[in-house]
């Protein structure tokens, strides 16, 4: 629950290892799953018009193609925000995970920063979440990614992968990926890029300028234009904190 895993599952798995729903719901308190919520009123075009995507009052620079729904905002964090964000992040770093694949495909560090508690991870957290529209309540946590000398993510895409065991794994009750919030930390690294391969475009990592963008399309389907790659750091090092919105949720999806 601290991990802000999708409670429905949890309690799923409990059930499936012969836990009673009164004991589930005992150890749960709060966090026990009242009513559990369906995708029939999932309302893609709602969400691919997010508060972000009026660009006149956010700021946000949308990439001129229609493949893809992509922005960048410049200066997002601060540079003090950065830093300190970066010391909380190397106080607890982990190897990084896939959700499918050799684990070779990634070979970054990774941070679980919702996991801290930290009073300024909140603040940035609650600050990612309003700059797009969308709520708290339908994302995953914080994270902060390290990538060090020859460290890379292969090309990838941040969306489950749907009729797979990837998708009953991950997506089956919180639903599908939605919008994907990076933020660059540091800058000055040769190598690192952010690459979208169908969209020929590599994003240089600029301390403190998000990069956001639709995992899918207007009809709720999975853009295989997101399609994308952490370049390998050449030289120095790339830091980065990256927060991912889902289809469901608990109370209002919109701020």
């Amino acid at each position: 629950m601290q991990r802000n895993c999708d409670p429905f599952e949890l309690v799923s798995i409990l059930q499936k290892n012969g836990f009673t729903l009164p004991v589930i719901k005992e150890q749960m308190g709060q966090s026990f799953p009242i009513v559990p919520l369906t995708g029939s009123s999932i309302d893609y075009r709602a969400i691919a018009n997010t508060k972000l995507t009026r660009t006149e009052s956010s700021g946000a620079k949308r990439l001129p193609t229609d493949k893809v729904q992509i922005y960048t905002l410049d200066d997002f964090l601060t540079i003090d925000e950065c830093d300190r964000i970066i010391a909380i992040s190397n106080q607890q770093l982990r190897p990084s995970t896939v959700t499918t694949g050799e684990k070779e495909y990634r070979t970054s560090s990774t941070s679980d920063l919702s996991l801290l508690h930290h009073p300024e991870v909140e603040l940035i957290d609650e600050k990612i979440s309003k700059t797009l529209g969308i709520t708290r309540a339908y994302s995953e946590g914080i994270q902060a990614q390290r990538y060090d000398i020859g460290q890379e993510f292969k090309q990838h895409t941040d969306y489950f992968s749907p009729q797979t065991p990837e998708y009953t794994k991950y997506a089956g009750n919180r639903g599908q990926r939605t919008w994907t919030f990076m933020v660059y930390l540091n800058e000055g690294m040769v190598g690192g890029g952010t690459k979208f391969f169908a969209l020929n475009t590599t994003f240089t990592p600029k301390k403190g300028m998000a990069v956001i963008w639709n995992n899918l399309t207007i009809t709720g389907a999975p853009n295989p234009a997101t399609m994308h790659s952490g370049l390998p750091i050449e030289d120095g090092h790339k830091i980065i904190i990256t927060k991912w919105f889902r289809e469901r949720g608990e109370g209002p999806m919109f701020c």
